[in-house]
């Protein structure tokens, strides 16, 4: 089964996924299509929201408005999205 690849001219290429690729191949699709390690900043209110989604969570199930599970299951939403706040204002690679 192939890849279907967009460039910037809309023109779907289909790359093979047996086919190895170069290092430079793999450079230059880098540049073009941007690195997959790269992130964007998240927006200040992502931020704000997993704090007080965590502190609402959180205190909901200590006096057992909701299920144990359930606010676990809250709490490790909020935890992940706080982390990956986090992750996208800390400088990569190309940044520092």
């Amino acid at each position: 089964m192939a890849k279907k690849i967009m460039k910037k001219t809309k023109k779907p290429i289909l790359l093979p996924e047996h086919i190895p690729r170069t290092d430079e191949q793999i450079m230059r699709a880098e540049k073009e299509l941007g690195s997959a390690t790269s992130t964007l900043p998240l927006p200040q209110s992502f931020f704000v929201t997993s704090i007080i989604g965590f502190i609402i969570s959180a205190v909901l199930m200590i006096y057992g408005r909701i299920d144990a599970t359930w606010g676990f299951a809250f709490c490790m939403v909020f935890v992940m999205m706080f982390i990956a706040s986090f992750v996208s204002i800390t400088p990569h690679g190309k940044d520092i």
